[in-house]
């Protein structure tokens, strides 16, 4: 993460039954892989399940006994785009219904539905709702119909790695859909008020779509403010950056959708000036956004990852005033799909470079660095296990010598924090800076909150207390001093940074 230097001055609970099992044979499809489908509703509860003969070949209905669903979630099983999202009258049968397509082929269906909660080319993640479970068109009583399409021929249904059974006589399924993963947000200055702090900023990312700004004291943060009544409501990506090169951090979002436009609002020190269109259509779908000042002229550009099988990395340099440039590929292969990508000056040459977590059990590090002009060069090894599966990477400069260094936190039971120093070229050992911060829940970012040029942690419980705690780097080998810096601010279902 670039860091600036400023001048100081149907059926209850069912028994699986050896009824007469309907066994579809898989139809003929050119589609792409089958997107990991999780269930349709929330995560850790049970649904009866059933197929009946005059049902919509493959579908599958869902249900609580007595109706007990009526009125509850319908979710995405999968990321993807809203195509349809139909409200009566409609002449198809499914009352109101919503389709997303998953991408290589693929969509999902959820019909009945007593209301719809999205709009048609919004983007939404595994977990989002869709609506709630209804009883509208051709239903006789409250369930959630769901269907699965590839090439637009419907096929057996599975959801959580589960190949459902087909058979009149109801079983029962429980839910795998425990939403999307943390989201891959590796850093980004938050410096809104231009004094050379980093401060903390909450997007409600619901209808409101209001946008919260606490600003540091050096010791704490201060009060929480409304700083935009309109940004990035849920479905977008939203991050920060210095865009106009004015030492005040703004805001980005990135809407995911059909358009896939990147709205900017500009800080004026106060607050978050009328969103305005920066480029037209640019990270769509399932890519990952990132920002930094990729060619050091001082405003922050937008970078995508395509995270699939491509793994190419798109670039959009701003102009500095009131948009980005069109996007270039700047890197024909990183990052591919299941890695952890990111941006950071690796080698401290003012110019944010390439950075890839594979995770998994290798947890190799890559990095290709910036030539400053129109490319990232040669992915290099940098850290042979960092950040392995199910820890979460950072980037920060965390001992002040202007190279970012990598931070990992493995959440969990001990939540402790590592960190790797970079030496301008690679990445030494990996090191414990802190035996517990940032337990499984809580989402961990990284910013100077102190203003003494060492990017610090900072911890949102994201509960219902909606603390803040910050630890501060001493700039040799630890994050100290660990304590509650606000409390209440970030709740369930915001994006805090």
């Amino acid at each position: 993460m670039r860091r600036r230097q400023l001048s100081l001055g149907l059926a209850g609970t069912a028994v699986l039954a050896l009824g007469s099992l309907l066994l579809p044979a898989q139809p003929a499809s050119a589609a792409g892989p089958r997107p990991d489908f999780r269930a349709p509703w929330p995560c850790g509860e049970g649904r009866d399940y059933y197929h009946h003969s005059s049902e919509v070949h493959n579908a599958i209905d869902f249900n609580i006994a007595g109706s007990a669903d009526l009125g509850t979630p319908a979710l995405a099983s999968a990321s993807g785009t809203v195509i349809d999202a139909v409200p009566m009258p409609n002449s198809s049968g499914y009352g109101n219904y919503v389709r997303v397509d998953h991408g290589g082929g693929w969509t999902s269906l959820v019909a009945h539905l007593d209301r719809i909660s999205v709009a048609k080319g919004q983007y939404v993640r595994t977990g989002d709702e869709l609506g709630k479970v209804g009883n509208t068109g051709e239903s006789f009583g409250a369930h959630l119909h769901y269907e699965q399409e590839a090439d637009g021929q419907n096929m057996p249904i599975v959801i959580d790695g589960v190949a459902l059974r087909y058979s009149a006589t109801a079983a029962r399924h429980t839910s795998g859909n425990c939403g999307t993963p943390q989201p891959l947000l590796a850093g980004s200055p938050t410096d809104f008020t231009g004094d050379g702090v980093d401060d903390i900023v909450t997007f409600t990312q619901n209808p409101e779509a209001d946008v919260y700004v606490a600003p540091s004291t050096r010791t704490e943060f201060g009060e929480a403010k409304v700083w935009h009544d309109f940004f990035a409501p849920g479905g977008e990506t939203p991050l920060t950056g210095d865009f106009n090169g004015d030492h005040k951090d703004d805001v980005v979002t990135f809407t995911k959708g059909t358009e896939s436009d990147v709205y900017v609002a500009l800080s004026n020190g106060n607050g978050f000036a009328t969103a305005t269109v920066w480029h037209d259509h640019f990270s769509p779908g399932g890519e990952i956004p990132a920002v930094g000042d990729v060619n050091g002229d001082g405003y922050d550009d937008i970078v995508t990852f395509t995270h699939d099988a491509d793994a190419k990395v798109y670039v959009a340099l701003s102009n500095g005033t009131d948009g980005f440039h069109p996007a270039t590929v700047w890197h024909d292969y990183f990052a591919p799909g299941g890695e952890f990508p990111a941006l950071g000056d690796i080698d401290g040459d003012g110019d944010d470079d390439l950075i890839t977590f594979t995770q998994g059990t290798t947890a190799d590090v890559y990095v290709a660095l910036s030539n400053g002009k129109d490319a990232f060069g040669t992915g290099k090894l940098v850290h042979d296990h960092f950040a392995p599966a199910g820890e979460l990477p950072r980037i920060g400069d965390v001992n002040g010598d202007k190279k970012d260094d990598i931070i990992a936190f493995t959440q969990g039971t001990e939540s402790d924090v590592y960190v790797a120093l970079s030496d301008g070229t690679t990445y030494g050992p990996g090191a414990r800076w802190n035996d517990f911060f940032s337990p499984t829940g809580e989402f961990p970012y990284v910013g100077d909150y102190d203003g003494d040029g060492k990017d610090d942690i900072v911890t949102f419980t994201h509960n219902t207390e909606a603390d803040v705690y910050v630890s501060v780097s001493n700039g040799t080998d630890a994050f100290v001093n660990g304590r509650k810096w606000h409390d209440f601010f970030g709740t369930p279902g915001e994006t805090s940074l």
